[in-house]
């Protein structure tokens, strides 16, 4: 018989817990692979991002109430492939491209396709977001939606962080990249995941300027990692990044005593058919800094002119989302 682990301590009260959206990730328990660097939390709330684009995508296609042809959907810095090979069982005549830079990703990728009978539907390409067969191979697939799962944290000028985890000095190298492509072959909807380290309203104010509207936002209070917390002076220093020091709000996310500071994961759907939401930048920036000064409470009754959703994923809950995927959890 299995042992069973409880939780040593109470979750905080104050916002519902992630792992309760681990659901999704039931279909990418063993013998599907991961990576050397996975992180179940930003790939499961891109997940959910890139469902919702997804259906974006698939609406905005009808047309005299006919049901869409089948939807394209490319994926960057696609890791193990899970997001995408997730988005293929939801939508079952759709088509996948996936890229990353690196080969034994996308060899972990291919296998993957394979083990979940996916292989038709999918191609998988060793690439750099910035190469010009990048563009070229986008454009002529002329994708329905893009997704988009980068690393995110700010990288400083005296410090080089993994491949898999620094993304500039803001953070936010591979996001403006990723909406570059996007201003270039105009898909119908984006999933991007972002978080409150690298310039959250810069975000949205790109997307916007090149015509893309926020339509919904998904957010996760978690601790720092690994990365994260190796650049906390650095993070200090930044004008547009937003992370909550107070005890009561680190004590919430990492209760086994190991947190430094919290932060917020995002992720969001984007629309090219709708105009953008005055204030959702803004107001993006205000959650953000609220948090930073509040905590948690900043997150109950989060005020933004679209939809937003909250969770929090203490360390507890972290190890329970990684026993789904490890196949450990009913």
């Amino acid at each position: 018989m299995p042992t069973r682990f409880g939780r040593p301590v109470a979750q905080s009260n104050l916002l519902a817990s992630f792992v309760n959206e681990a659901g999704r990730l039931r279909n990418f328990a063993p013998p599907f692979q991961f990576t050397s660097f996975f992180s179940p939390e930003d790939t499961l709330l891109c997940a959910i991002a890139s469902e919702t684009a997804l259906a974006r995508a698939r609406t905005s296609r009808r047309v005299d109430g006919r049901a869409p042809d089948a939807l394209r959907i490319v994926e960057l810095t696609t890791g193990s492939g899970l997001v995408g090979l997730y988005l293929l069982q939801l939508e079952r005549k759709s088509r996948l491209v996936a890229l990353d830079v690196d080969p034994a990703a996308v060899d972990t990728a291919a296998r993957n396709a394979r083990r979940l009978g996916l292989s038709s539907r999918v191609r998988f390409e060793c690439d750099d977001l910035w190469s010009e067969s990048t563009s070229a191979t986008l454009a002529r697939f002329s994708p329905h939606v893009m997704i988009c799962n980068p690393p995110y944290v700010p990288e400083p000028a005296d410090g080089e962080l993994g491949l898999e985890a620094g993304a500039g000095p803001d953070g936010t190298a591979h996001l403006m990249r990723t909406l570059e492509l996007a201003d270039q072959i105009r898909p119908r909807a984006l999933a991007l995941s972002w978080c409150s380290l690298c310039d959250p309203g810069g975000v949205i104010r790109e997307a916007e300027r090149i015509g893309y509207s926020l339509s919904s936002l998904f957010i996760v209070a978690i601790a720092d990692g690994e990365y994260s917390g190796s650049v906390h002076e650095y993070l200090r220093s930044l004008p547009h990044a937003f992370i909550a020091e107070d005890p009561d709000t680190v004590r919430a996310v990492a209760p086994d005593g190991s947190g430094r500071f919290a932060y917020l994961l995002m992720a969001g759907d984007f629309s090219a058919d709708a105009s953008p939401v005055k204030g959702t930048a803004a107001a993006v920036e205000r959650i953000s800094g609220n948090f930073a000064r509040n905590g948690l409470s900043a997150l109950l009754d989060p005020a933004a002119p679209i939809p937003v959703r909250t969770w929090l994923l203490d360390r507890w809950d972290e190890v329970r989302i990684r026993a789904v995927v490890h196949g450990g959890l009913d």
